[in-house]
C-alpha cells in the first residue's frame, strides 16, 4: 500500500505500444517464463495504475538516444518527480539537465523504504 502512494508510473499512448512490443518480443517472453497472455494482462494492470500524461511539449533532442526521448517526453510533460531507469546512464545526463533525478529501481526502491522509516 505505501507503495502506491509513492510511486505513480507515468505513460501516454506512445510509450504504452512501446511497452507493449518491447515485452512481446520472443526473446522477452522466453526469459519471463510467462505466456503473451500473461504479459499483457500484467501490462494491462500496470496502464490502469499509471497517471495518463498528454504529451503537448516536445523539444529535440532530449537525449544522445533518439529512443529515450518518448520517455522524456513523458517525464518532462507529466512533471516526473524521478525517472526510474535499469540503465542509470543513459538517461542520467538528460535528466540532469532536465531537472529530473534519474535512479534504478534498487535505489528508487531503497529511497522509499529510508522515507517510511523516516516517518515511522
Amino acid at each position: 500500500m505505501v507503495f502506491r502512494k509513492r510511486v505513480v508510473p507515468l505513460m501516454d499512448l506512445k510509450l504504452g505500444l512501446e511497452y507493449r512490443d518491447v515485452s512481446l518480443r520472443t526473446e522477452h517472453l522466453k526469459v519471463s517464463r510467462l505466456s503473451a497472455a500473461e504479459v499483457l494482462e500484467l501490462i494491462e494492470a500496470f496502464e490502469a495504475f499509471a497517471e495518463p500524461v498528454e504529451v503537448v511539449v516536445k523539444e529535440r533532442p532530449l537525449s544522445p538516444d533518439p529512443n529515450d526521448d518518448m520517455v522524456l517526453d513523458v517525464a518532462v510533460n507529466g512533471r516526473a518527480d524521478a525517472l526510474v531507469n535499469q540503465q542509470h546512464e543513459a538517461l542520467a545526463a538528460a535528466g540532469k539537465r532536465l531537472g529530473i533525478p534519474v535512479e534504478t529501481p534498487a535505489e528508487m526502491l531503497e529511497r522509499i523504504r529510508s522515507e517510511v522509516h523516516d516517518v515511522e
